[in-house]
């Protein structure tokens, strides 16, 4: 919780307009698979602002095989929505 009050207080109120554009929807150029290891930040790794990069955390950053079974399949749902909304 405190480092929420930070965030509002700090970046949020410096860069405000940005994150309310970042409210209206989402653009970036860049999609990342990553692993969910805390230790590693995409991010910060990439220097990149918010809503510059599109992530994907999970252990070892795993992208399954193509499977039309209709089920769970997050990382699969998440590589369709960057292909085809944000493109």
């Amino acid at each position: 919780v405190e480092g929420y009050k930070w965030f509002r207080a700090g970046a949020y109120k410096e860069q405000v307009q940005l994150y309310r554009e970042l409210g209206e929807g989402q653009d970036p150029d860049i999609m990342i698979i990553g692993c969910a290891d805390s230790r590693a930040e995409p991010a910060e790794i990439f220097n990149a602002a918010p809503g510059q990069l599109f992530i994907v955390r999970n252990v070892a950053n795993l992208v399954p095989p193509f499977d039309t079974s209709g089920g769970l399949h997050g990382v699969s749902a998440a590589l369709e929505f960057a292909v085809t909304a944000l493109k």
